[in-house]
């Protein structure tokens, strides 16, 4: 059990650095909006650790990521109406 825990622990520390750094620093996110994807992010894994007692990627994956290509969908909308 504890090997799984890690395994997917270390899937979600990937996961997190792709999309967290790598996806919203290539659309330029503001610092407060990436404060708040990595805050949902970590109630939502809080959250499933406590209800199913592992990390389930299937119910963990989806929200975050939906959230990230939104706040990327808005910053890119107030870019263009800045310049």
């Amino acid at each position: 059990m504890a090997q799984l825990l890690l395994m997917q622990f270390v899937a979600l520390s990937i996961y997190t650095f792709f999309v967290g750094f790598c996806f919203c620093d290539g659309f330029r996110l503001h610092i407060g909006r990436k404060l708040i994807w990595f805050i949902f992010f970590l109630v939502i894994n809080i959250y499933v650790l406590q209800a199913t007692g592992q990390f389930a990627l299937t119910l963990i994956l989806p929200f975050p990521t939906l959230l990230a290509i939104a706040l990327c969908k808005l910053e890119q909308r107030q870019q263009k109406k800045a310049a």
